[in-house]
């Protein structure tokens, strides 16, 4: 009923016939003239550290040097030069949409902190933060309110702000 390991006919692994796995083996020279190659992408890194060519252009030449010694990396050590094209189509993709979703977290960091000047200046009632949006009233800015022992002249040469009709 039960047949040995030697006898059981595998059609999978290693020695495969349906190209399901076949294992890849470098020469020792390939890991050499890799190894030669992230070190020499290494100094010119370093080397250009040294150079000043704007914050926005070293960034692009520090990302760019990166870039393909992860282009290196991937190739000889995760085999996708050798590997089928469609492995390397689904690398480059998952690398694509891990960019857009730093790229979106990115443009969300550059607008912090705008929202504070607009809090300070309309604060919300914490006790009742929704006040505001039941009545329809408005939050009025201090630097426009009116003073509260009178009414409130406009400077020279302003035109008066309109008439805020009184609630009865």
């Amino acid at each position: 009923m039960s047949t040995s390991h030697a006898e059981h006919d595998h059609e999978h692994g290693h020695g495969s016939t349906n190209g399901d796995h076949v294992p890849h083996v470098l020469p020792f020279k390939v890991y050499i003239g890799t190894f030669a190659t992230l070190l020499f992408l290494t100094v010119v890194t370093v080397a250009a550290s040294y150079v000043n060519i704007g914050h926005t252009g070293n960034l692009i030449v520090a990302l760019l040097i990166a870039t393909i010694k992860a282009s290196v990396v991937a190739l000889i050590f995760m085999h996708l030069k050798w590997d089928h094209k469609f492995h390397g189509i689904i690398f480059v993709s998952a690398l694509l949409f891990l960019a857009v979703f730093i790229g979106i977290t990115m443009s969300d960091t550059e607008f912090r902190g705008e929202a504070e000047a607009i809090e300070a200046k309309n604060p919300v009632d914490l006790k009742d933060p929704f006040k505001a949006q039941r009545t329809g009233d408005i939050a009025i800015p201090k630097e426009i309110a009116p003073a509260a022992g009178g009414s409130a002249a406009p400077a020279a040469g302003s035109a008066a702000p309109a008439a805020v009709p009184a609630k009865h």
